[in-house]
């Protein structure tokens, strides 16, 4: 397997099959549950199985594997089983709806489980801390037990609108009534309080990314709570609020995929910071990289045959043995991305990603990109010892006051056709100072790629220097 390359296609179809499988059989069982007649009050169990199934789906065929997709689906699909039982009991057709009916009615603790273990693990699928693993431990056993009293007897049928009768027990006798609201209740009371809490330890101890995509959550909490409380004072109904919560899932698996790389971009903006020194651009991009790709730490790497390590996130101080590409290629317990410039490879990029946790078609792209901000780097600290002779020797002062505006225009991002433009010269003119400029900063034309952008960083240079 080469590390610069997407998944195996075939490998990644495979195991988008099942989702896609299951995703389908949920459209299935809802639509069918819904043809069985219009019931307001099962609804939303229908728009939250479908909600979740989709998001589930979709984040599993971006990231194949990922926790949090299938913790979406399985909720999802136990939802859609929900409305499908209850549609059915709501509306008999056949003695065999007694047990349609009963499997509307005994998930419903599976169903506010598993939401509860997705609230807990996202958005990466895993717990806040491993403190939280007792708090999962005693969330299934309590889980188990109320579904197991409500499969037994008839506890929540009265809740529920069912029409047709427990297949097991006809009714329920007085102790099991009993144990059933002194334990169902504030159980599944304790378990909507555990979300906001699990929410707010991973937001104390998240970074910014986490937090970006912990806000879409939040938000579309607010808003499903916001909607319940209108819905309450204007109609006595929590109708709306019910109806309001797919909104949830939705904004949550926008968050998983998408809502990482909007941070990711922003990080990039490293590259246009005015302040930035030149020496810590290696290990700012480290930095992008690692919260661009949800890792731990990244190094960027400079060399040909052996690979130094330039840029290190976070920098322990510890120095840091040279590589080659293809050890990093044989290692998995990281990701990476060779780095090439003008054909040749230069050096190359990893995070400390296990490669088990495969990358999303998004995130590979976004690797690439990556690994392209990393030529400029690299190529930059090939020639920056060049840049500052030049600067000591004071070739930057060898400049004419026209070369200077001239460079000074490109330093804006100015083409030569906008220099003329700004500066009222013909093309003529402004082509033959630029190449004086280059010929000057000893920028020759086997470098003609990036001769533009170096005469630029010598002019940054020169000018931060001097404005101190």
């Amino acid at each position: 397997m080469r590390g610069w390359s997407v998944a195996d296609p075939g490998a990644r179809s495979g195991r988008g099959l099942a989702p896609l499988l299951l995703g389908s059989g949920v459209v299935v069982l809802v639509s069918i549950g819904q043809s069985r007649g219009l019931w307001l009050s099962n609804l939303h169990n229908g728009l939250l199985g479908l909600a979740f199934t989709f998001v589930g789906t979709y984040v599993l065929l971006q990231r194949p594997g990922h926790r949090e997709g299938r913790l979406f689906l399985a909720t999802g699909t136990v939802e859609a089983l929900l409305f499908f039982g209850r549609q059915v009991g709501h509306f008999p057709t056949s003695h065999q709806a007694q047990w349609w009916g009963w499997l509307g009615v005994w998930p419903t603790a599976v169903a506010l489980g598993l939401t509860t273990m997705s609230v807990l693990c996202f958005p990466d699928g895993r717990l806040p801390s491993r403190g939280w693993r007792w708090v999962m431990t005693a969330v299934v056993l309590l889980v188990v037990l109320c579904a197991a009293f409500s499969a037994w007897w008839p506890v929540e049928y009265g809740s529920t609108g069912v029409r047709t009768h427990h297949p097991i027990n006809a009714a329920a006798p007085a102790f099991a009534s009993t144990v059933w609201s002194a334990l169902a209740h504030p159980v599944y009371a304790a378990l909507q309080i555990l979300w906001v809490v699990s929410v707010v330890a991973r937001w104390r101890s998240a970074d910014t990314s986490v937090r970006r995509q912990l806000t879409w959550l939040v938000g579309a909490a607010a808003f499903s709570v916001v909607a319940l409380g209108v819905g309450l004072v204007v109609a006595a109904s929590p109708r709306a609020g019910l109806l309001a919560a797919p909104l949830v899932p939705v904004a949550a698996g926008w968050a998983i995929v998408h809502g990482q790389h909007v941070t990711a971009y922003s990080a990039l903006t490293w590259l246009s910071r005015a302040d930035a020194e030149p020496a810590d651009l290696p290990a700012e991009l480290a930095r992008a990289v690692a919260e661009a790709m949800r890792a731990p730490g990244a190094v960027l790497w400079m060399g040909r045959d052996e690979l130094h390590a330039v840029g290190v996130w976070p920098d322990s101080g510890e120095p840091i043995a040279p590589t080659s590409w293809e050890e990093l290629d044989r290692s998995v317990l990281q990701h990476a991305r060779v780095v090439v410039s003008r054909g040749a490879t230069i050096g190359a990029l990893s995070v400390a990603r296990p490669r088990t946790d495969a990358l999303s078609v998004a995130e590979a792209r976004l690797f690439s990109d990556l690994a392209s901000h990393a030529t400029l780097v690299i190529d930059h600290l090939g020639l920056a010892d060049v840049i500052a002779r030049q600067r000591r020797a004071g070739h930057l002062d060898g400049l004419s006051e026209r070369e200077r505006d001239v460079l000074e225009l490109m330093a804006r991002g100015h083409s030569n056709a906008a220099i003329c433009a700004e500066l009222h010269l013909s093309i003529k003119t402004v082509e033959p100072i630029v190449g004086a400029i280059f010929g000057k900063l000893g920028l020759h034309a086997d470098a003609t790629t990036n001769r533009r952008v170096l005469a630029v960083l010598a002019y940054m240079r020169n000018e931060h220097a001097g404005a101190r």
